[in-house]
């Protein structure tokens, strides 16, 4: 098993990268980081599960752990 990091998860190449994971079950997210989505980094962390998750605006951050 090899374990990954994914910065920028929640955009284009994130997205994308994320759609290997699913399709391989060789890797496995440890960290995610992206810059603003909330929603889209919630999602993603309820999907799969990392050890680290981290957001660029501290704003965003704040929201993040009221969810």
């Amino acid at each position: 098993m090899k374990n990954i990091a994914i910065l920028g998860s929640t955009g284009s190449i994130g997205t994308q990268t994320l759609e290997i994971v699913r399709n391989n079950p060789d890797l496995r997210v440890v960290a995610l980081a992206a810059g603003s989505s909330v929603e889209k980094m919630e999602a993603q962390i309820r999907e799969f599960h990392p050890s680290k998750a981290c957001m660029w605006s501290e704003d965003a951050a704040a929201d993040l752990r009221v969810k």
